[in-house]
């Protein structure tokens, strides 16, 4: 019976450490705003670097005087942001490349992009 449940001690406490070696990852936070460029409709930040499997906070302004959005297709992220306001998108990128950040309202804004790292 001893050597059951010792047995099963240290089944669990192995268990445990493994868990906790797969959960490395952070949370990364970025600001980003919607402004004018140059005379152009562009983003502040012309590209952002994360680590995949981390959670990515970006708080997305708006400076201009109209509707602006914020898109990552390849991780499902739409937003609209209203003048003078800020909103937090978040995602956890699962594939490593570079993506486009665009205005899904504009065209001709300028895009940014997403560079994930693995």
């Amino acid at each position: 019976m001893h050597r059951v449940l010792c047995s099963a001690v240290a089944v669990v406490f192995a268990g445990t450490l493994l868990a906790g070696c797969g959960g490395n990852h952070n949370t990364e936070d970025f600001s980003i705003n919607a402004t004018v460029v140059n005379g152009h409709p562009a983003f502040s930040a012309a590209t952002i670097t994360v680590t995949q499997g981390d959670k990515v906070n970006i708080s997305v302004g708006n400076t201009t005087g109209e509707a602006h959005g914020f898109s990552i297709d390849q991780f499902n992220v739409h937003q609209v942001v209203q003048p003078g306001h800020h909103q937090t998108v978040s995602f956890t990128p699962n594939a490593t490349g570079q993506f486009r950040i665009y205005c899904q309202l504009h065209p001709a804004h300028v895009p940014s992009r997403l560079i994930v790292v693995g």
